[in-house]
Parts: C-alpha cells; sequence; structure tokens
C-alpha cells in the first residue's frame, strides 16, 4: 500500500509564506502579461514542490485474524443438571464452526466459583485485554447467574456479546430466603426470624399454586418445630434462645419435586445471645471479714445488677428482746418477693455463712431447689454455721441439691489451696495464675462428697471447691469462709477476683467456661474440630459432611482435657458435628454462598450486555439436546448483528505494519529545472512579445 507524504525542508510558516508571496508576485505579472500565465503558475507550483518535498510512503502490511472469544462458566451452580457437559458441548462445537469460517483466532477462556461467579468481571476482561481493534465477537456459555453487576458502559460496542444459556426449559428449584434475620438475641426472650420459600421457573419467575412445605425448624441440632408453610408467603417464628453464647438456627424446607438442588433449601443463622442484665441475689447470714469480697466483686461488674441482704441480728437475740421478726433486718426482708414472685429473674442466687434463722422456711426453701432444678443456680460460701441442725444442709427440702454434706466441725489449720487433677483442666479453675506462690488459707470445712466434680482441695484433701450440675441448673460450693484472706494480700495473697468470677459466670452458664465444648472451625482449607472435656475417656463425634455422609472422628490428644480431628482439604460448604449431647457447625468458605442462592438459569443478568452490543441470547438446550446457533460472518457496518437462530461475528479486517519505506516523488533537480523552464519560458514570451510590439 502506497501513499503521498509531505517532509518540507523549511518550517511549514516559512513555506506558506514563500508560497503566498510567490503566488502574489504570479498573479500580478499575469495580470500584466496574459501570455506568460501558464509558465508563471507552472514555476510556482515547481517552487511549491520543491519547498514541500513530497514523498511516497510504500507500507507492507499483514492481514490480521479476527478474535473471537468463547467463556465457559465451571462455577459450582452450572455444574448441576448436566449443566456441564452441555458447556463443553456447546464450548467445542461454537469453535469448531468459528474454525470453519477462517480467518478467526479462537481464544478460550473459563470462569469458575464455589461460592460466588463473577461472571461481569471476566466479561469485562476479556473485552477489554484484547485488541478491541480485531475483536469480533463474544460468545458466554453460562446458566446466566452471575453475582457480580457488568458495567455494560465499559464494553467494546463493535463487538457483539452473544449470551447461550444451559438451562433445560421447565426447570424449577425451591429455596429460602431469610427476610427477618437478627443476630443477636436476649437470653429466655427469643428472636423474632421472619422466611420465604419460594419456587422458581426459568429466568427466577416464581411459580404459583405450590401447595405447602414441610418446614423444619433445629436450634443448636435439635429439632423444636416441624409444620407446613405455604409456598410463596412469608412466615414467621419465634427462636428460643435457652443459653448465652452463640445458638445455630437452622430452618429446612422440604424438597420440591425435580428441583435442582436442596442446598438452598436450609438457611442457617447463628444468633448471639446475651443476657440483658445478670441479676445476683446475694443473702449474707451474718456480718463477717469476707462479705466485702462478694459485694465489692459484684458491684464492679457493670453488666451485674446486685441485690444484697445481709441478716444483722439472730433470731435468739430478736426474741430475748421481743423484737419482730421483720425486725432482723435493717429493712424488712422480702423473703415472699424473694423467694417465690421473683425468684426465677435471678440467675444466681449466693448464700454467704447463711444459717436457719427462720427467716426462710419450708416451702421458700423448696421453690429454691425447684429454681435450680428447672435451671436457676445457686452458690453457697460455708463457714462454721455449715454443720449443725440450723446449716442449710439441714434444710431436706433442700439439701438434696447440695454436692456435699458436712462431716464435722471445722478445721482450723493453715493450708495452701490445691487445684485436683480435674481441677488442673476445668476452665474454671485451669490456666489461674501463679498457683506456686498461692497464699494460705487458714479454716476448711469437711464434707463427703455426693456429686459433682472437686475442682480444689484443702487440708487434709478436704473438698474446697465442688461444682455440680443438677438437672437444668447449677450449684456451686465453696467450704472455707476465708477467700478474703487472698483479697487482702495475707501470705502473699491469690487471685480471688478471677477464681469467684470464674465460678459465677460458670453457674450462670457462660458458654466460655464449659468444661464439654465441641467446636468446628477453618484453617488453611482443613477442617479442625475441638473436643475440650473432662472425661478420663478419649472423646467421640459423628461428623456430617456437606453432602450429608457421615462419618465417625478421630480425635488426637493436644494437652490433657483438650482434643482435635483435623480433615486436611475438606470440601466447601456447611458441616456439623455431634459428641454426645453437644452439637457444633462450622463451615469450609461461606456457610450459605452466594453461588447456591438462585440456582435456576436465567438470561436477565446478561441480557442488558448482549443489548449493549447488538448481540443475541440464546438457549441451548432443548429436547433433542444442545442446539448451537449458526456463526456468521457479517459486516461492521450490518444493522443486525444476531437473529433467531444465528450469531453474528463482526469482519475487523484488521491488518498489522511490518514495513514501511519513503522514496521522494521527484528529485530535487527535476524540481528546479521545472522552476527554471517555466521562468525561462516566460521570459521568451514576454521577451517575443516586446519585440513584436516593438516591430509593429
Amino acid at each position: 500500500m502506497s501513499a503521498l507524504e509531505f517532509e518540507p525542508a523549511f518550517p511549514l510558516a516559512l513555506v506558506i509564506g514563500a508560497a503566498i508571496i510567490a503566488g502574489l508576485i504570479a498573479v500580478v505579472s499575469i495580470i500584466r502579461s496574459p501570455a506568460s500565465a501558464p509558465f508563471r503558475l507552472a514555476a510556482l507550483a515547481a517552487l511549491i514542490g520543491l519547498l514541500l518535498n513530497p514523498q511516497i510512503r510504500i507500507a507492507e502490511r499483514t492481514p490480521l485474524d479476527d478474535i473471537a472469544i468463547i467463556i465457559s462458566d465451571e462455577s459450582a451452580s452450572n455444574s448441576l443438571d448436566g449443566r456441564n457437559d452441555a458447556t463443553r458441548e456447546a464450548a467445542s462445537a461454537i469453535e469448531r464452526k468459528l474454525a470453519a469460517l477462517g480467518g478467526v483466532e479462537i481464544i478460550r477462556t473459563a470462569v469458575g466459583g464455589d461460592e460466588e461467579t463473577r461472571l461481569g468481571d471476566a466479561i469485562s476482561a476479556a473485552v477489554n485485554d484484547n485488541p478491541r481493534a480485531r475483536l469480533a465477537g463474544v460468545f458466554v456459555v453460562t446458566d446466566g447467574q452471575s453475582t457480580d453487576r457488568l458495567a455494560t458502559e465499559r464494553l467494546n460496542a463493535a463487538a457483539p456479546i452473544h449470551i447461550l444459556t444451559t438451562g433445560r426449559p421447565g426447570e424449577i428449584d425451591r429455596k429460602v430466603t431469610l427476610t427477618k434475620s437478627p443476630r443477636y438475641g436476649i437470653v429466655k426472650e427469643g428472636a423474632e426470624i421472619s422466611f420465604r420459600i419460594d419456587d422458581l421457573g426459568p429466568d427466577e419467575k416464581p411459580l404459583s399454586n405450590r401447595g405447602d412445605a414441610i418446614v423444619t425448624l433445629r436450634v443448636d441440632g435439635e429439632e423444636v418445630l416441624r409444620q407446613p408453610v405455604p409456598v410463596g408467603t412469608e412466615a414467621s417464628f419465634t427462636a428460643p434462645l435457652p443459653h448465652p453464647g452463640k445458638t445455630v438456627i437452622e430452618l429446612e424446607a422440604s424438597a420440591a419435586e425435580n428441583e435442582l438442588t436442596q442446598k438452598n433449601n436450609i438457611a442457617v443463622l447463628p444468633i448471639a445471645a446475651i443476657r440483658d442484665r445478670l441479676r445476683v441475689l446475694l443473702i449474707s447470714g451474718e456480718p463477717h471479714a469476707g462479705e466485702r469480697v462478694w459485694r465489692n466483686l459484684l458491684k464492679s461488674d457493670p453488666a451485674i445488677d446486685l441485690v444484697h441482704f445481709t441478716i444483722l441480728r439472730p433470731i435468739e437475740k430478736a426474741q430475748s428482746d421481743n423484737a419482730l421478726e421483720r425486725e432482723l433486718a435493717l429493712i424488712e426482708f422480702p423473703q415472699d418477693e424473694l423467694f417465690i414472685e421473683k425468684l426465677t429473674e435471678f440467675d444466681l442466687v449466693i448464700f454467704d455463712r447463711y444459717t436457719y434463722r427462720g427467716v426462710l422456711n419450708s416451702y421458700h426453701f423448696d421453690n429454691l431447689a425447684r429454681y435450680v432444678e428447672g435451671g436457676g443456680a445457686v452458690l453457697v460460701s460455708s463457714g462454721p454455721e455449715f454443720n449443725g441442725y440450723l446449716s442449710l444442709a439441714a434444710r431436706r427440702n433442700f439439701s438434696f441439691i447440695l454436692p456435699a454434706m458436712p462431716t464435722g466441725a471445722e478445721v482450723d489449720q493453715p493450708f495452701r489451696p490445691k487445684l485436683t487433677d480435674i481441677g488442673k483442666i476445668h476452665p474454671v479453675t485451669a490456666g489461674l495464675p501463679e498457683e506456686d506462690y498461692w497464699g494460705r488459707w487458714l479454716r476448711v470445712m469437711p464434707t463427703a462428697k455426693r456429686s459433682g466434680e472437686t475442682l480444689m482441695t484443702g487440708a487434709g484433701d478436704h473438698p474446697l471447691l465442688i461444682l455440680d450440675r443438677v438437672a437444668e441448673g447449677r450449684v456451686g460450693l465453696i467450704q472455707s469462709d476465708h477467700v478474703w484472706l487472698w483479697a487482702r494480700g495475707f501470705d502473699g495473697g491469690g487471685p480471688h477476683a478471677e477464681l469467684l468470677r470464674r465460678i459465677a459466670h460458670w453457674l450462670m452458664k457462660e458458654p466460655d467456661l464449659e468444661e464439654e465444648q465441641l467446636s468446628l472451625s477453618e484453617k488453611a482449607g482443613a477442617l479442625i474440630v475441638d473436643r475440650r472435656t473432662i472425661s478420663q475417656e478419649t472423646p467421640t463425634a459423628t461428623l456430617t459432611m456437606p453432602g450429608g455422609e457421615t462419618s465417625e472422628l478421630t480425635f488426637n490428644k493436644v494437652r490433657s482435657g483438650v482434643f482435635e480431628a483435623r480433615l486436611p482439604d475438606a470440601p466447601r460448604g456447611l458441616y456439623r458435628a455431634q459428641s454426645g449431647d453437644l452439637f457444633a457447625i462450622g463451615t469450609i468458605g461461606l456457610a450459605a454462598p452466594p453461588e447456591f442462592e438462585n440456582v435456576v438459569s436465567t438470561s436477565m443478568k446478561l441480557a442488558p450486555a448482549a443489548a449493549a452490543t447488538g448481540g443475541g441470547v440464546y438457549r441451548l438446550r432443548d429436547t433433542a439436546g444442545v442446539a448451537i446457533p449458526e456463526i456468521r460472518r457479517i459486516s461492521p457496518r450490518a444493522a443486525e448483528r444476531a437473529g433467531a437462530g444465528w450469531a453474528g461475528l463482526v469482519a475487523r479486517n484488521a491488518f498489522r505494519t511490518d514495513q514501511v519505506s519513503d522514496r521522494p516523488a521527484a528529485s530535487p533537480w527535476i524540481w528546479l529545472l521545472g522552476l527554471a523552464g517555466s521562468l525561462a519560458g516566460a521570459w521568451l514570451v514576454e521577451g517575443r512579445g516586446g519585440r513584436l510590439t516593438r516591430r509593429s
């Protein structure tokens, strides 16, 4: 290919100025002597040609193939119902048809996603990362489910984008959508959760008249509700929050006939259950040195509402001075209100050196025992009063919930509290600081343990701290009233605040202090199952995989009381583990990945890309198999780029310039000779004309 170019030897402004001056001179000369006008014009042209220095530019070009891009969707949703096979077959067929056209460079790429499919990014990259002048068309084979938005303004409008969907006609899928899903709730108040069950057809169109679906509600793996719910309508329920910490709510709808997948039939919602306020009732039987320790500890916690009563006058003193029973305290003791009407409002009841003095009667103690069995908590911190007929242990309708009974008078002997083997691994006492340097206590009450776990011992290996479960509730027993010695720093002191805080919060069912725990977590693609126990036996657990299959876990001991099972390269999805009464849920990746939120094939999300570039939208699968549209090569100026049964590929006619050479259109000597000859001719004409005039 050749073209004429100019390479002036002088600045273009100077050349233009010279041409203007020469042109004016030529005009004047033509007016004065019209006969020499052709020669003067020729001289002017020769001068301009000499100054502009015209060159003939010869370019050697190589035609380039048009670029066609095939994008295959290899996401998890496009693997359902044989879509992956249809995708591979369609992509290969499109490649063969493009190759048959000739002059087409075919680029195949794939976009995957176990948790989400970013088709918008893939299409934008395909369009913008390839030479725009060569891009002739883009073919996207997909189910149409994309989790990102395609920016149509960034597309190359000269290249049509054709969307080929892989779904079958008439496919359906059922999904559960949480419309109201709180992440936090108040213990025992429940959480209001709303949801909707939808049956969707192609292009995500809701199906009508689908009847009811059976909905199962599970809380921490335990089924609490099963009932039919109309499909297509919103429903709600109140999920119970029986304990503080994480509560896992599972909502599962029964499968629809011939639906694509059941992975989106379940919604998992972890709710952090918290106590609004911790209410503690502290009853001190008599003033003593350790009473202030309890009060200071409980008042220092802003999350605790403390109600504290101290009985100042013993019953025998009241009888000697004719005092009324209600006068046994500075204010009238509301025993009926506290231990009958409002007892269940308290999270913990503490008896600090309490002695029976007739203030509480048998009915109160009976109600207190039922409170514990129903889920309440009682802590008894005892001293010498624990032994004898006025002891709490002597109250028959209450003593049966106590983990130990007194066996004699107090032992007044200095000792350093020691952790038992169980105490060294129990979360309440494990890891208490500076165990080897704890100060001495001076008194312990001897008891015979009946139940529970002994975490600390005192003089003569008598139980010092016992924790026990009674039905749904918990009971703690501290067999000494000398914990205040640690608070005063006697003999070096000790971690009194941390110990008492842990005891109180274990009694109030703080999840982090549970001695039996099961948890699932992810680390570097592996599923980690942690099991904490105070049992001497190696624990076992059953793991339910994302696909529904189960396996028995083999735990390895990490340290005393802590075991671990590891599942490397675990498949993505939701896992459930069961170990006795313990239940835990964990995930590899997202618990509810967007990839499976919607799985029916649709063209609605990518149709704007096809419309913006003149491409077409086609359904690949029908009853006969996979149907590929005809591919036609079209002109860049074609009004239509796609139609029923055919897809256009724009002929871009792009080329690559391999070499460019220049040669003068004429030698400078030719321009000079032409200039000189033209001026000579004009001179001869004008001179001859003058002689002829004089002769005449």
